[in-house]
């Protein structure tokens, strides 16, 4: 069946307090206020505009969906919502050119459509008339601001229509089916939301609240919540409290190089504060920085009213290559990518986010992921010998132990627990050129649940670099590396030939990693030369171990949309959500064992781009219950080699690519649910942080390859051949 392209543009009534910038777009779209003033519509030929959501029904109702490829300017965080949730309509594919232009444009052009028009000369976005009917329902339009509002939304359509093709020309067929899978998590959302769990929840928390600011005031010595807020705004007297409480005051260098409290509200040390273990110090700087809500609070209230919107059920909000640079989802509204963890050993209230999220009754979650696979990425990509060694002969080998036993001399038999952990900071935390040992200090007690004193910390991260030379090296690569995109020249990265340079950054197998006006500049507060790129707010720094984490964040990403594709090719299921390095599913009972079977089968077979890459799955169950997160047993690859290069990139148009895939139901809410996942934090930015889950887990497929003797290693005299 040939998927014909229909590109949509929604207008809507707004207001200074009624608008996208007041609420969620799911809060706008539901609310009785939001009024449809008009829809355009374009196929071939020319648009049409239907003003008035009875004769917008009365249009829409008239097209056979089945065979649409449905695009909008946003259609991935908007337009969607209103055709899915208000309209009913559910076409074989979703598209959406802002979702496309971000890989492309999002740190030179921007992603707007106004930008996005002008940069490729389709004209220029005039919004006179939405300005001009600002406030204004449809009854209060006159003829000529009718007429107006008509030219101005079938005007944003047609531009919106040319600027696909422009945009589809650069953007894989394998992107669009994920696009596609991305919009449809928000859209068909399956989760049912425990309601009563969190409200109670939300009860408990507003009474911890109020007894972690009585004991604020007792401690400080005063008589209300508001001498306490007074008090606390003092920095000197909130450092003592710390202090009091035996936490470290962040610190930060001044525009002279002193070390001085980081206390001010935007200070990266401070927001930290807010969410500490402590909670009498969480709830000090919460009370500080003015916050009425804690995040616990703001978030149940956020499931809670979408649940109230959608029938019981929680979208699931995940913006496609959210992080630009890499390709990774980010989230959005109340950002499922990030969930607290539930700790077994440690009971919370948070822990309540993932247990209020539920499979509906008779279905199951269905929950995968893939083990370390950015740890696996990184030593791979740098060809680390132990590491190779150790995967080629048992694709299960735990990857912290030999590194916890080298530097901190402790034999790997009978390794304690804590140990190893250390093992697991060390490969998380220093994979990608971490110096400062504050911030490994913190990485290794959010990653690894350790508590690490400075002098260990300097202990680890040289240990590291001694047992990794290779990884170090590959550093150096990338920091060279950064002067052949510079000069516009083309050199290989790595040596299986996977990266080379290019003018627009780095070229991999599956796309490019964009490094747009990429420039050196010398830093103001410390005086300096580093490289940035991009412009205006998004102007970034790159250097040698940001580079070599994009790159491997990148390439894990990929690893894991051809897992995604793959397994809906061969089910018919597309996920309902995925976490970093991990797919979730729901399926009927009598289902969810045979979806498992495949999606495991799947993730134990390396990409075909990079067959020699030992992949591994973390064996999880279909299960009854809340999606919490459950590991068993773990079971061994077959040694198949990889997939049907199909997936591998190719462009084109989409036809025939979309579909609905299998999906539950819709109904009410209640009743039995899943198990599964939801995996927790992600790799660090900023040079520090590493990448997934280390050793132990996991399925693979393959054997190491030999170096080939082929490969250029890039240097300041050879480019790529």
């Amino acid at each position: 069946m040939k998927t014909e392209l229909v590109v949509g543009d929604f207008e809507t009534y707004w207001n200074d307090t009624h608008s996208l910038s007041k609420m969620s777009a799911l809060e706008y779209v539901m609310s009785p206020k939001t009024e449809l003033i008009s829809l355009a519509l374009k196929k071939e030929g020319k648009a049409v505009c239907w003003f008035g959501e009875k004769n917008i029904r009365e249009g829409v109702s008239r097209i056979d969906w089945s065979n649409k490829l449905l695009v909008a300017h946003n259609n991935s965080e908007f337009d969607a919502l209103i055709f899915a949730f208000r309209l009913g309509i559910k076409p074989r594919m979703w598209g959406c050119t802002l979702a496309m232009a971000r890989p492309i444009h999002a740190k030179d052009v921007g992603v707007s459509l106004a930008a996005l028009v002008e940069h490729y000369g389709l004209g220029k976005k005039d919004s006179t008339a939405l300005l001009a009917t600002k406030g204004k329902h449809l009854k209060d339009f006159t003829p000529n601001e009718m007429m107006a509002m008509r030219t101005y939304n079938m005007t944003d359509t047609e531009q919106c229509y040319n600027l696909f093709y422009k945009l589809l020309a650069q953007t894989p067929k394998s992107e669009m089916q994920i696009i596609d899978a991305t919009i449809r998590m928000l859209v068909e959302p399956q989760f049912v939301v425990d309601e009563p769990l969190l409200t109670k929840t939300l009860v408990l928390e507003q009474e911890h609240k109020r007894d972690m600011l009585i004991s604020l005031a007792v401690k400080l010595g005063v008589g209300s919540v508001e001498d306490v807020r007074k008090t606390l705004a003092s920095a000197p007297k909130f450092a003592a409290l710390l202090r009091d409480n035996d936490v470290p005051v962040p610190m930060k260098l001044n525009p002279k190089g002193k070390s001085i409290p980081a206390l001010a509200k935007t200070d990266e040390g401070f927001i930290a504060l807010t969410e500490h273990e402590n909670d009498l110090v969480a709830a000090a700087a919460n009370t500080r920085l003015g916050v009425k809500s804690t995040q616990l609070e703001t978030r149940i209230g956020k499931f809670l009213d979408a649940a109230h919107h959608c029938n019981g059920r929680l979208p699931v909000p995940i913006k496609y290559y959210g992080a630009d640079t890499t390709g990774r989802w980010s989230g959005f509204w109340y950002n499922l990518q990030n969930l607290p963890r539930i700790l077994r050993s440690a009971p919370k209230l948070s822990d309540a986010l993932r247990y209020s999220l539920m499979a509906p009754p008779g279905y199951k979650v269905v929950v995968a992921d893939l083990s370390g696979i950015e740890l696996r990425v990184n030593l791979t990509l740098w060809r680390v010998p132990y590491a190779m060694a150790m995967l080629a002969a048992d694709p299960e080998a735990d990857l912290y132990k030999p590194l916890a036993s080298e530097v901190l001399g402790v034999p790997i038999e009978d390794m304690p627990k804590m140990v190893r952990q250390a093992g697991k900071a060390m490969h998380l935390g220093c994979g990608f050129g971490l110096r400062s040992e504050e911030k490994y200090i913190a990485v290794a007690k959010q990653m690894a649940q350790i508590v690490v004193s400075f002098d260990d910390a300097t202990k680890h991260i040289l240990g590291y670099r001694e047992k990794h030379p290779e990884v170090v090296q590959g550093w150096k690569t990338c920091h060279r590396a950064l002067d052949y995109i510079y000069s516009g020249n083309e050199a290989q990265i790595d040596s299986w030939g996977l990266c080379h340079t290019s003018k627009d950054g780095i070229v991999t197998p599956k796309g490019v990693i964009r490094y747009p006006d990429l420039r050196k500049e010398v830093n103001e507060d410390n005086g300096k030369v580093e490289w940035v790129y991009g412009t205006g707010r998004k102007k970034a720094r790159i250097y040698a171990g940001k580079v070599d984490e994009n790159i491997v964040q990148h390439l894990a990403r990929h690893v894991l949309s051809d897992n995604m594709i793959e397994v809906r090719r061969q089910t018919g299921y597309w996920p309902v959500h995925t976490v970093h390095d991990e797919l979730i599913y729901i399926a009927p009972e009598d289902e969810a064992g045979e979806l498992l079977d495949t999606v495991q089968a799947v993730m134990r077979v390396p990409p075909v781009w990079w067959p020699e890459l030992v992949v591994g799955e973390r064996h999880r169950r279909a299960k009854k219950g809340k999606m919490v997160g459950i590991c068993c047993q773990k079971s061994r690859g077959n040694g198949v080699q990889g997939r049907n290069a199909e997936q591998n990139g190719t462009r084109g148009t989409p036809e025939g690519e979309g579909g609905g895939g299998r999906r539950p139901p819709r109904g009410g809410a209640g009743g039995g649910g899943g198990a599964g996942g939801g995996g927790g934090g992600g790799g660090g930015g900023g040079g520090g942080g590493g990448g997934g889950g280390g050793g132990g887990g996991g399925a693979s497929a393959t054997t190491m390859a030999r170096p080939s003797s082929s490969c250029i290693m890039m240097d300041d005299k050879t480019s790529r051949r």
